[in-house]
């Protein structure tokens, strides 16, 4: 559904950044996908370690995918990643 690009920054908070490709559809469809990772995102933030720039490329899966199931998503990516625990969230 997503795929997570995480580095180091050297500031005291986070910066995030969403790509959706013009492949994924209509402006419609991909500003929607943004805006529903973006809602994610800033739900888990305050669980987030601070100083990273977290980019996050959308796929296909989750144009009209429910909310649910993007910020599903999307915490199994930040654990993967080694930003999330277990027992946040």
């Amino acid at each position: 559904m997503m795929i997570l690009s995480v580095a180091p920054n050297p500031l005291t908070h986070n910066r995030y950044g969403i790509i959706t490709a013009k492949r994924l559809g209509n402006a419609v469809k991909r500003n929607r996908a943004r805006r529903q990772v973006s809602h994610a995102l800033r739900a888990l933030h305050p669980a987030l370690p601070a100083g990273f720039d977290v980019v996050c490329i959308v796929r296909g899966a989750a144009i009209g995918a429910e909310q649910s199931a993007i910020m599903a998503a999307l915490r199994q990516t930040l654990r993967r990643a080694d930003l999330l625990s277990e027992d946040e969230l």
